[in-house]
């Protein structure tokens, strides 16, 4: 049995001259299915999404405005989203997305936010994106993404005071697959699995938008994300990425104070897996990616000081994988780099600014990575594996010195 309940109310506040958004979203033993499947013989292009949520909010404001949120989520999410094609002679583009909690705010002027997200223990969000193709796709993008609690806020201006809550006990999985067994994939093909227990982005641009960020994100389920292609012929230019995040939050800001603090705390399983199976990709270039990281926090500021002050608190084992091979070809590049927790933080100025930190952090469980290469012959074989337990790292640039 599904149940959903949802309360949105605006009014005005006197006391600041702002307005009111309380939203509050429950959907218990949800059963969330999607499924988008296509088949053609012969197309120039080729277009199946597939998009399941159990909550989702979404604000966009022109005037300052004070956000409360809470959404809890049980039950399963589960998207899928396959393209079979014989002949695609341009783009052929499958995407699969699956979200259990999402909240999406947009605003031009000053915004307090106050967001709290949780997934039950027990619950799934599952994503996967198939691309079929027995002769030749000449461009192809297959996507799947998959996230427990998402939230996603961009701000044009004004001074944004963000309070963000996710709490994960879901286990989360992207799939991305690329078949191309007796065929070829033409001039470029992307192929790409992302999976996040708790996931957090803050943009901020044009008018001087500051940020300040208290954030607390707790997983406990486990998280994987596959990507792989086998094809009789690769692409000129084939990507295949994976990445899966216990935790992960991210902030994009230009000319304001960019701040981050609270605390990170990953307990689930993180599995990032890339591969891919290519007969003969002569002047090709192919590039494979897997990362998996327990606990990630990045800060990009330009123009002005920025602030990491996380606890991050690793106890799930992570392991990234990589595996290549290939017959007669070009160039094969693969990276295979996993960690318990990693935090950048960056700023870039002509002026001085500063990038400060105040970071703690704690591994507990294996770290693994592994990169497995082979190809009858080729330009190049390269292979790269990087498994760290505690990654921070804290860069000041001016884009205008001489040193």
């Amino acid at each position: 049995m599904a149940t959903s309940a949802a309360m949105t109310v605006s009014a005005p506040i006197f006391a600041d001259d702002t307005t009111e958004v309380l939203n509050g979203q429950l959907n218990l033993d949800a059963a969330i299915s999607v499924i988008a499947n296509g088949d053609t013989p012969e197309a120039h292009t080729a277009t199946m999404t597939a998009i399941g949520m159990a909550n989702a909010v979404t604000g966009d404001f022109a005037t300052a405005h004070d956000v409360d949120s809470e959404q809890t989520f049980s039950g399963s999410v589960a998207t899928s989203a396959t393209t079979t094609a014989g002949i695609i002679h341009g783009t052929a583009i499958t995407t699969s997305s699956a979200i259990g909690n999402s909240a999406s705010l947009i605003n031009d002027e000053t915004m307090d936010a106050t967001a709290s997200q949780t997934a039950l223990d027990g619950s799934s969000v599952s994503s996967t994106a198939r691309l079929n193709v027995s002769n030749y796709a000449m461009s192809s993008v297959t996507t799947a993404t998959a996230s427990a609690n998402a939230y996603g806020s961009v701000s044009y201006g004004g001074d944004n005071t963000l309070d963000l809550r996710q709490d994960s006990g879901a286990d989360v999985s992207a799939d991305s697959y690329v078949l191309a067994n007796g065929g070829g994939l033409g001039w470029s093909a992307s192929t790409v699995a992302a999976a996040n227990g708790n996931s957090a982005s803050i943009e901020g641009y044009y008018m001087y938008p500051s940020h300040i960020v208290d954030l607390d994100q707790d997983n406990r389920g486990n998280v994987g994300a596959s990507a792989s292609l086998e094809a009789g012929g690769g692409a000129e230019e084939t990507q295949i990425i994976a990445s899966a995040n216990g935790n992960s939050a991210w902030m994009q800001n230009e000319n304001g104070y960019a701040h981050m603090q609270g605390s990170q705390d990953n307990a689930g399983q993180v599995d990032a897996e890339a591969s891919a199976d290519i007969g003969n990709f002569d002047i090709d270039v192919v590039t494979l990616s897997a990362e998996g990281v327990g606990n990630s926090a990045v800060i990009s500021n330009i123009g002005a000081d920025a602030f990491m002050g996380l606890d991050q608190t690793n106890d799930g084992a992570v392991n990234a994988a990589t595996t290549f091979t290939g017959g007669a070809g070009g160039v094969a590049l693969a990276s295979a780099t996993a960690f318990g927790n990693a935090a950048t933080t960056y700023v870039c100025s002509e002026c001085p600014v500063t990038a400060y930190g105040n970071m703690n952090q704690t591994n507990n469980a294996a770290i693994s990575s592994v990169v497995t290469g082979q190809m009858t012959s080729g330009s190049m074989l390269s292979g790269t594996a990087t498994a760290i337990g505690n990654s921070a790292t804290f860069q000041s640039i001016n884009p205008y010195s001489s040193d």
